[in-house]
């Protein structure tokens, strides 16, 4: 279920399903604690393997366990 970010707990530093409400995007992201940044998957093809710095979230959820 999607939270909003205030609900977000900034010590941890797993990997979570971000996303933006208003620009319509969902990523891969992780919250880097010692840098107080996100960083989350690209959105181009040159990107998409990687980590980039983007525009803040402002949801995020766990991402499900498989079945």
């Amino acid at each position: 279920m999607w939270q909003p970010i205030e609900t977000f707990d900034y010590t941890s530093s797993y990997q979570y399903l971000l996303c933006h409400k208003e620009k319509k995007w969902i990523r891969f992201g992780k919250w880097y604690p010692h840098q107080k940044e996100w960083y989350y998957s690209g959105t181009n093809e040159r990107s998409q393997w990687n980590q980039i710095k983007g525009d803040e979230p402002t949801h995020w959820m766990k991402i499900p366990e498989l079945p």
